[in-house]
């Protein structure tokens, strides 16, 4: 069992460090020798669940371990129920339309319907995405338990990646009321220059917060036409949560 553990933590700890890690630096943070890890990378690699630069020598994950992943989005009741509803808003808006959810702490993005716009922030799948100054972070934590939220943004190192970006916390807590009376959340160039962040809740069986789905977009002054995108994600979001309850 001790040898399984010491797999899966490694496993984890490669998935965080996407561009490889040698022996040396994964032995450490396992907390465990060199040479019982290199005997578990060995073992990982001859099972094809990670892979070795022949150059550098580092271990990354291998596309075995991806794949296993793949399904399980792709299995999941709530990946299969949102797909149509985000392809069709993603035609409609013509904007790529992802779905986040929330696990283990963390915010990150399960699908993705893509339009070929190249203003996605953090579209890739399986990529974790900031609580305080994303559109589905503050979706997350504007329906969770309020002193919950606020020790996520406690938490959070929370820097400024544009002069718009909010981190102050009493200015954050409002916006998260803002957000649960309204029911989306915009991030108004607060990620980027130029682009707004928007997302809806998707509510279970139970009404309890499964997701958000979102989209970005340039930002050109044309407020009529965001609202009316606005609209289309919460018909969008709605329709899913149905499907799931």
């Amino acid at each position: 069992m001790q040898l399984i553990d010491r797999a899966l933590n490694a496993l984890e700890i490669l998935s965080q460090n996407m561009n490889g890690m040698s022996v040396t630096d994964l032995a450490e943070q396992l907390g465990i020798p060199a040479s019982s890890t290199h005997r578990i990378l060995s073992s990982l690699k001859g099972n094809h669940f990670v892979v070795q630069d022949e150059h550098t020598k580092k271990y990354r994950l291998g596309y075995k371990i991806c794949a296993i992943a793949t399904g399980v989005v792709k299995g999941s009741a709530l990946t299969q129920a949102a797909q149509m509803p985000m392809r069709r808003l993603a035609e409609k808006i013509d904007r790529n339309v992802v779905l986040c959810i929330m696990e283990h702490g963390a915010v990150m993005n399960v699908a993705c319907s893509e339009r070929g716009d190249s203003n996605m922030y953090m579209v890739k799948i399986g990529h974790e995405i900031p609580f305080y100054s994303t559109s589905a972070g503050r979706v997350f934590m504007a329906y969770m338990n309020r002193s919950e939220a606020l020790d996520i943004l406690d938490r959070e190192k929370r820097t400024k990646t544009t002069p718009n970006t909010k981190t102050d916390l009493k200015e954050l807590n409002e916006e998260l009321d803002r957000i649960h009376n309204q029911g989306y959340a915009v991030i108004d160039e607060e990620l980027q220059m130029g682009i707004l962040g928007t997302a809806c809740p998707v509510f279970d069986r139970n009404g309890e917060l499964a997701a958000a789905i979102a989209f970005t977009s340039m930002k050109d002054g044309d407020t009529e036409k965001m609202f009316q995108r606005i609209c289309q994600l919460k018909e969008c979001a709605k329709e899913i949560s149905e499907a799931i309850r």
